[in-house]
């Protein structure tokens, strides 16, 4: 495998993540799906020394942000995360279909590539589960569905594990 191109890239994403990102921060953690003809996207930040993580879709609310600057390099995101998919084929490597990235700001970088079909998935539940599993992200008391996604993914998992 070819790591000169794939760190590359992996550069590239951490540059664009600073790029967006309007303030000094700690850690980064992302969620990308990609795959032939669609991309999924999102992540949170941790601004220096606080606990509460920003979402990525609301750093456009955030004081002396352009909103149409944060999705241009939103966009630019994307496109370097479509280029480590295509960099998977390109080394004649399985394509990944969805992946975690973890960057912290002294530049350590983390990423769990997962091979499982998501097609069938529903996006939504994905990302409440996601929340919940990566950055401890509760379900707030007034919103049922997710309380319910939470309640059968947690069974699902008890089951899994008994299962072993």
């Amino acid at each position: 495998m070819d790591t000169e191109r794939m760190e590359e890239i992996y550069q590239e994403i951490g540059q664009q993540l600073n790029i967006i990102i309007p303030e000094d921060w700690d850690r980064v953690i992302l969620y990308s799906a990609v795959s032939e003809f669609s991309n999924r996207t999102y992540f949170y930040y941790f601004p220096t020394k606080r606990n509460t993580p920003i979402f990525s879709l609301d750093i456009e609310d955030k004081e002396n942000v352009v909103e149409e600057e944060i999705n241009e390099q939103l966009h630019e995101l994307y496109n370097y995360l479509r280029d480590l998919w295509n960099e998977f084929e390109n080394q004649n490597q399985e394509k990944w279909t969805n992946l975690t990235l973890e960057l912290l700001s002294t530049g350590k970088l983390n990423i769990d590539y997962r091979y499982n079909d998501i097609q069938n998935e529903d996006s939504y539940e994905q990302q409440v589960i996601w929340e919940y599993e990566k950055l401890n992200i509760k379900p707030n008391h007034r919103n049922q569905r997710d309380i319910k996604i939470i309640e059968e993914y947690i069974k699902r998992s008890k089951n899994s594990e008994s299962e072993k």
